[in-house]
C-alpha cells in the first residue's frame, strides 16, 4: 500500500489549506471583521466528474511515485491539478472536503478554492462559520521545507490587499513549515515519505515530486 493510499496526501492538503488560507490570515479576521471574512453557509465547490482515462491516468502517477519510494530510486512524477482532484477524492479521510474544495495549477500557480468550517479554531466568535475563499500560490519543497509565494488571497468575495501579503510573508513560511512538521510527527508519515522526498515544484500546469535515490 503506498503513500497516498495511507493518507501522506491527506498532510499534505491539509497543510496547504488549512495554514494557506485559514491560519495565516487568522489575526486578519479580527483585524477586519470576521462577519466580512466568512460565511454561515458553506460553498458547493464542484469538479467535474473525472473521465476513466483520466482516473487512470492520476492512478499511474500515484503509483509511479509510489513505487519509486519502494525501490529508494530516485524519479520525477508529475501530477495536474484534476489528477491531484482525483487523488484527494479517492481519500476516505479526506471526505469531509468532498464537494467543499478544488486545485488547479496553471503558469506556474496553484489555485485552491476551499469551503472549510471553522468550528475548530480557538478564537472566539468562528463556531458555526465558514471559511470560503480561494489561495493563489507559488510553491517549491527543498531541503524538508517549503517556501511558499502567496499571490492573492479571497475570502467571502473580500481580496486581501497586497500589502498585507507581502507584510507576512517571510513570518508565513516559518509559521507554515513549522505547523506542516507538526502535522506529519501527529500522523506519522514522516519515514513514510516525507523522508523519501527531495523536492516539489510546480512548472506550468503540473506539480513536479521528485523522490530521493539511494536512501539508506
Amino acid at each position: 500500500m503506498g503513500c497516498f493510499a495511507k493518507g501522506c496526501l491527506t498532510v499534505l492538503v491539509l497543510g496547504f489549506f488549512l495554514g494557506a488560507a485559514i491560519v495565516g490570515c487568522g489575526w486578519f479576521f479580527y483585524k477586519k471583521t470576521f462577519t466580512k471574512l466568512t460565511s454561515t453557509t458553506p460553498s458547493d465547490i464542484r469538479i467535474e466528474a473525472p473521465t476513466p482515462e483520466q482516473i487512470k491516468t492520476a492512478q499511474t502517477s500515484r503509483d509511479r511515485l509510489n513505487d519509486a519510494i519502494e525501490r529508494n530510486q530516485e524519479a520525477t512524477v508529475a501530477f495536474t491539478g484534476p489528477e491531484l482532484n482525483i487523488l484527494l477524492a479517492s481519500q476516505p479521510d479526506l471526505d469531509f472536503l468532498r464537494d467543499r474544495s478544488r486545485i488547479d495549477i496553471s503558469d506556474s500557480i496553484m489555485t485552491m478554492a476551499l469551503s472549510a468550517p471553522l468550528d475548530a479554531l480557538p478564537w472566539p466568535g468562528l463556531k458555526g462559520r465558514w471559511f470560503n475563499g480561494t489561495v493563489r500560490f507559488g510553491m517549491t519543497y527543498s531541503d524538508d521545507d517549503f517556501e511558499i509565494d502567496i499571490k492573492s488571497i479571497e475570502a467571502n468575495g473580500y481580496e486581501f490587499p497586497s500589502s498585507f501579503l507581502s507584510s507576512f510573508s517571510t513570518a508565513f513560511d516559518d509559521s507554515f513549515n513549522e505547523g506542516f512538521k507538526k502535522e506529519i510527527r501527529r500522523n506519522n508519515r514522516k519515514d513514510e515519505f516525507w523522508d523519501h522526498i527531495k523536492s516539489i515544484r510546480l512548472e506550468g500546469d503540473k506539480a513536479l515530486v521528485t523522490t530521493k535515490g539511494n536512501l539508506l
